[in-house]
């Protein structure tokens, strides 16, 4: 449907790049910042706000500036619509799912990156494109095709020893446009609809947590050899080592 332009600046947007300008900077003077990040036997611990701090982490100049420019097309229109606080509700869903998939997929290996929000929100606006003209520029069919693409692309880049979260990226997508759909469907289905994002929301962040993991995924073979360690919890044998003596490997 046509909008009127909300000329009130996107103050999420903008509050969110200072975040990663601020961060990347930290990480560029080498401060301490192993608080913010995914550590996966921190999160199995219960330490679950590290699915959203560990996105305000990038690992190099050309992750946090596909990351930024990608946020920065998607994330007005969103706070344009919701406001500051709808969009920040967006951002952490997608961030807390997205983050805990590629935990689950990782091989013991921390997260970091905002990859996971770009695609939730991506997939948010892809589905409300049929509302929204907004939404419609920001997820037009180019954008659509290459969001799509870089899927593709990262899952070849891995297959040749690359370290990319592409777990994070689809699932994010995933989140986003289960989300959208529960905004777009038709009443009769909404409520279904609405169950299935609360599910695929939840199940990934859930099954991080260690009590959960050991009576459920620990005991599939073939997800149980994605870690380094043999027997579960997985995450233990990690806990003898500071977290500063590790670097972040898996960017998003």
């Amino acid at each position: 449907m046509p909008y009127e332009e909300n000329r009130d600046p996107p103050m999420f947007t903008y509050a969110m790049l200072a975040v990663f300008a601020a961060f990347f900077a930290a990480q560029f003077k080498e401060f301490d910042l192993t608080q913010f990040h995914a550590f996966p036997w921190r999160v199995a611990d219960g330490q679950m706000w590290r699915l959203i701090t560990c996105t305000f982490l990038h690992g190099s100049v050309i992750h946090i500036l596909f990351n930024a420019s990608m946020f920065f097309r998607f994330s007005p229109v969103i706070d344009h619509w919701l406001g500051p606080w709808g969009a920040l509700l967006v951002y952490v869903l997608a961030a807390s799912s997205s983050n805990a998939m590629q935990l689950l997929v990782s091989n013991g290996s921390e997260v970091i990156g905002a990859s996971g929000v770009v695609y939730g929100m991506f997939g948010f606006l892809w589905v409300m494109a049929r509302r929204r003209d907004d939404a419609a520029g920001a997820a037009n069919k180019y954008m659509v095709e290459t969001m799509l693409a870089w899927l593709g692309v990262c899952a070849v880049l891995n297959m040749f020893g690359g370290n990319i979260g592409n777990a994070a990226h689809i699932w994010g997508l995933v989140v986003g446009w289960l989300l959208g759909q529960c905004f777009v469907a038709r009443k009769k289905w909404r409520l279904a609809l609405i169950a299935a994002f609360v599910v695929a929301w939840a199940l990934p962040i859930a099954l991080t947590y260690r009590p959960i993991w050991e009576r459920t995924m620990a005991h599939l073979p073939t997800l149980g050899r994605r870690y380094e360690s043999a027997v579960p919890p997985i995450f233990r044998p990690y806990l003898e080592k500071p977290d500063r003596q590790r670097k972040p490997n898996l960017f998003m």
